[in-house]
């Protein structure tokens, strides 16, 4: 306390330095929740650009935006998300001749509206968005087996066996008055070869087996 008993006035904060704010409500929203680490920086240097008369000239130029390690397809798919969660909006379309594309944060008021297309441009379009269904991958269905450590393919429908469909046509036939000839004739016949003198290795008819009557 000073000698008279007064407490010094608080120093008031310095505003020599400019800084680059979102507000709260848009942190706080589904949509910023939403986007990707790459499109919420970007959201931030876009942010960087701001003055109090200059939104819907921002620009996302990868001249500017190299040595914050975007590249060119960062920039364009970072791009596309913001416009996407209504975050900000194409003001005017770059091209030849035409200088870069410029933009505009949705939660502030647009000044200077010279050369700029605003027809389809909303205020806080951030609120309006919705997630998007996201469709349910179908079930990995396993179409291998393993077997000895290794992966083996399962057999084809087309060549898995199948039973043959029943027919009229097709029947078990019994097989009647077939009978096999006697073992006890054997040695006889081999005797009477030796007697005869042939050769082991010449052809000789076996008798055909008996019909039953």
């Amino acid at each position: 306390m000073s000698q008279h008993g007064m407490r010094p006035k608080a120093a008031k904060p310095s505003t020599k330095h400019p800084y680059a704010a979102i507000e709260h409500r848009v942190i706080d929203s589904p949509a910023y929740a939403d986007l990707t680490f790459s499109a919420r920086a970007l959201l931030v240097l876009l942010c960087r650009q701001l003055t109090k008369v200059n939104n819907g000239r921002l620009q996302a130029t990868y001249s500017y935006l190299a040595r914050f390690g975007f590249s060119e397809n960062t920039i364009g798919r970072s791009v596309k998300e913001l416009i996407a969660h209504g975050m900000i909006y194409r003001s005017r379309c770059g091209g030849f001749h035409q200088g870069p594309s410029q933009f505009a944060v949705t939660w502030l008021a647009i000044t200077s509206r010279q050369d700029l297309f605003l027809e389809g441009f909303k205020p806080c379009a951030w609120r309006d968005w919705q997630p998007a269904d996201k469709k349910t991958p179908p079930p990995n269905l396993r179409t291998d087996s393993r077997k000895n450590g290794g992966l083996t393919a399962t057999t084809p429908p087309i060549f898995a066996a199948v039973s043959p469909p029943k027919s009229e046509d097709i029947e078990l036939m019994p097989c009647r008055g077939v009978d096999s000839p006697p073992l006890n004739w054997i040695p006889a016949y081999l005797d009477r070869i030796a007697e005869r003198g042939f050769a082991g290795q010449q052809c000789f008819e076996i008798p055909p087996a008996r019909t039953l009557q």
